[in-house]
């Protein structure tokens, strides 16, 4: 049997056992450049993420949490959690709070840049200014990381201009931009003048190297280019060929030269022997083609010229001529070829019936070329006439002519003219000179017969003596005071007329003065020589003054209506002698007496 014995006892129970931790808290980030207060209070009223657990009773937290490090490159801010059970057993566990800054900061480069190149050089200095940087929690420090610095010098083209920002916990950022160079220089055109000589084709090349003449640029020439590089004989002369220079970067410049072609060559003259015959007027023209063989010239020729290029009858048989070929650009050359003459003409003889008139002597000749003409290419035929000579016993009845020609080589011809002769010519007649006569006494003259003594005569070549002479007014004419015309006829037997006169000055007593104003003229020097002076100190109105020798023949005769008060006289051409000077004013006359005497 089982007894049992009860006992009292009295037990403490006691928690001596902490808490357990089951989650440890977990570390908080944070960003500097928020507001981190409600995320930090978040945190810490969720123990920062950690649990514990507890056999006995609930858990209480607590922490240590002040206030954040305010370094916010790294370090922490501790935060110890306590989890406290009710019977006071603690367990514990730390997180931190790192504040740190992830953000890199805000940077900002300047925009594209563009510049020129200037004063010749192959680039640009270029000012700009640095990047500017904002960071979020602090200072951000900006530096060039890539390109050239402002105020180098950059060449042309796009350079890329670099700018980091880094900011205290190292976060960077980066810009860029771009520096552009434009090179709008052009380069300097230079050219020179050329000349060039074209080949036997008549062709010539240049390059644009021989244009140039120093062409430069601030960056470097890159091509040389000209418009026409190719040239022939259409050339020929002066041609502006444009150079145009182009740099390296694109810009061009022209310049323009002149490029003389010359065309040296001379052309290939070529001849041949050529035959040819005389034409019907004793001439040939030789065509220079005839004779050209085939010249040429690459540039063409211009003319075909012969020394000779007309014969005659003195070229028959062979001549050598020279042909002179000159090509479009004034270039020659010659060659020389047999020109064969021959003549094949027919000689012909035409004959013609002549009136001839017979001359002084009462005859008239009869030459070939008179009565026929001679049609023969080269002229050397040899013409003869059968009758030479017609006269005065030939008139009215017709003589018959035969004509005789031969040239020479064979051919002859005859033909025969009818020759009339005529007398045509009128009596030789001679006339006296003109005369000054004193009227007789009883006032009148009686005009001489000048015919008959001999005064007068007429002949003729085929009438002797003259048919008719006579003298007008007739012999024994009563004749007064004042100048009379006396006239001569002569006729010969075939009615040819000749006639003559002389003037017959019928004067009052020789020398007789009418007025006292006469005696005021003077005759001075006398003798004289070759001049004398007629001096009319009272200026009277005087007509003119004849000159007679003592024969009473007028010798001159001098226009005195305009002397006014003296007047020389050319005497050099009278003999010695002396002569008569009658002076004719409207008083009246004046006789002067002049001795000349050229000795």
């Amino acid at each position: 049997m089982v007894t049992s014995i009860t006992l009292d006892a009295t037990f403490t129970i006691v928690d001596t056992i902490n808490p357990i931790m089951d989650v440890a808290a977990s570390d908080l980030i944070i960003q500097c450049d928020d507001d981190n207060s409600a995320e930090i209070d978040a945190w810490l009223a969720t123990n920062g993420g950690a649990s514990a657990s507890d056999a006995c009773s609930g858990i209480t937290w607590t922490n240590d949490f002040t206030t954040v490090n305010e370094d916010v490159c790294g370090d922490l801010t501790t935060v110890t959690f306590t989890a406290t059970d009710e019977c006071g057993n603690v367990t514990t566990t730390e997180a931190n709070i790192n504040t740190e800054d992830t953000i890199p900061p805000v940077i900002g480069c300047p925009g594209d840049v563009t510049a020129v190149t200037e004063d010749g050089d192959c680039g640009a200095i270029v000012v700009f200014q640095p990047a500017v940087a904002i960071d979020n929690c602090g200072t951000a420090f900006v530096y060039q990381t890539g390109g050239l610095g402002s105020g180098s010098v950059f060449p042309v083209g796009d350079t890329l201009i670099e700018y980091t920002a880094q900011d205290e916990c190292g976060n960077l950022a980066t810009c860029t931009f771009t520096v552009t160079v434009i090179d709008d220089d052009a380069p300097v055109a230079i050219c020179q003048d050329l000349t060039v000589i074209l080949d036997d084709t008549g062709n010539a090349t240049i390059t644009a190297n021989q244009l140039n003449f120093g062409s430069n640029d601030n960056c470097g020439i890159g091509n040389l280019d000209i418009d026409i590089d190719t040239f022939d004989c259409s050339n020929v002369g002066a041609n502006e060929v444009t150079l145009t220079v182009t740099d390296i970067h694109g810009n061009t410049a022209t310049c323009v030269s002149t490029v003389t072609v010359l065309d040296l060559t001379d052309p290939i003259a070529v001849c041949q022997d050529i035959t040819l015959e005389l034409g019907d007027d004793g001439t040939v023209t030789i065509d220079p083609l005839a004779v050209d063989g085939g010249s040429s010239d690459a540039c063409g020729i211009a003319s075909y010229e012969l020394n000779i290029d007309t014969l005659d009858c003195s070229n028959l048989g062979n001549t050598t001529v020279i042909l002179t070929v000159t090509d479009v650009n004034g270039n020659e050359s010659s060659c020389s070829a047999i020109v064969t003459l021959e003549d094949n003409t027919p000689l012909e003889l035409v004959c013609n019936d002549v009136t001839v008139e017979l001359n002084q002597d009462g005859v008239a000749f009869i030459t070939p070329s008179l009565v026929a003409e001679v049609i023969d290419g080269c002229g050397t035929s040899t013409v003869t006439v059968d009758v030479e000579e017609v006269s005065c016993a030939d008139i009215g009845t017709p003589v018959t002519v035969n004509v005789f020609a031969n040239d020479g080589n064979g051919n002859s011809a005859v033909c025969s003219v009818i020759v009339t002769v005529v007398d045509l010519l009128g009596p030789q007649i001679v006339c006296p000179d003109d005369q000054v006569v004193n009227l007789d006494a009883d006032g009148t003259y009686t005009l001489e017969n000048y015919i008959a003594n001999g005064s007068a005569t007429a002949t003729d070549n085929c009438t002797d003596p003259v048919t008719i002479f006579s003298q007008d007014p007739a012999p024994g004419t009563t004749l007064g005071l004042g100048i009379q015309v006396v006239n001569f006829t002569a006729e010969d037997e075939y009615g040819n007329v000749s006639t003559c006169s002389f003037e017959l000055d019928v004067q009052d007593i020789l020398g007789n003065n009418n007025t006292e104003d006469f005696a005021s003229l003077v005759l001075y020097p006398n003798p004289a020589d070759s001049k004398v002076n007629l001096s009319n100190p009272r200026q009277i109105d005087l007509n003119n003054v004849t000159i007679y020798d003592l024969t009473g023949r007028i010798v001159n005769k001098i226009d005195l209506s305009t002397m006014g008060s003296e007047i020389t006289i050319d005497i050099s051409t009278l003999a010695n002698a002396t002569y008569m000077l009658v002076i004719k004013g409207s008083q009246g006359t004046s006789t002067k007496q002049l001795i000349v005497n050229n000795y």
